[in-house]
């Protein structure tokens, strides 16, 4: 669960990530509700002036800033991993600071879809098209021989076991 949130690594679909958001949203609004609701707040005015009268709101504050400083961190995690997904580099969560621009960027980023296969990111985290399939799927075959030959290279496999191996990707 905590790789969900708070993870900066790999991939993360559609579908996760507007579970992060929504959670994020639903209890950023719930939260205050519930304090209203059960009477955490007095029965006085909410007015500015009322503030320094009763201490429940000086709490409920610090307890909304404490989650909404969670949830951004939450929120950037998630969405340097939706751009892992179809991609992009991380570094364009950036666009979160602007003001104005972070609910459009959110949007883009939720709604464009997975690169298919693996990428230098990790594998689709649908599973789609992670494994090799006989002519159905030729990035992961030239990405499986460039391993391969990335392996030989470094003395890893010898040339015998690189030879096998290579016709077994490349008879497929």
């Amino acid at each position: 669960m905590l790789k969900l949130f708070f993870s900066f690594s790999g991939r993360l679909n559609r579908a996760r990530f507007w579970l992060v958001i929504l959670f994020w949203l639903a209890l950023r609004i719930g939260i205050p509700y519930l304090f209203y609701f059960y009477h955490a707040y007095p029965g006085q005015s909410l007015d500015i002036n009322d503030v320094t009268v009763s201490p429940y709101l000086y709490e409920t504050g610090e307890v909304f800033m404490v989650m909404t400083v969670i949830s951004w961190i939450s929120t950037v995690s998630a969405s340097v991993r939706r751009l892992h997904d179809f991609g992009s580099s991380g570094w364009w969560v950036l666009l979160l600071l602007v003001p104005g621009i972070e609910f459009i960027f959110t949007l883009i980023i939720g709604l464009i879809g997975s690169q298919r296969g693996t990428n230098e990111y990790g594998v689709n985290p649908l599973g789609e098209n992670n494994f090799y399939i006989p002519g159905a799927n030729e990035e992961m075959r030239v990405k499986e021989l460039k391993d391969l030959a990335a392996l030989y290279e470094k003395g890893l496999l010898s040339a015998e076991e690189y030879q096998t191996a290579k016709n077994q990707i490349l008879k497929g």
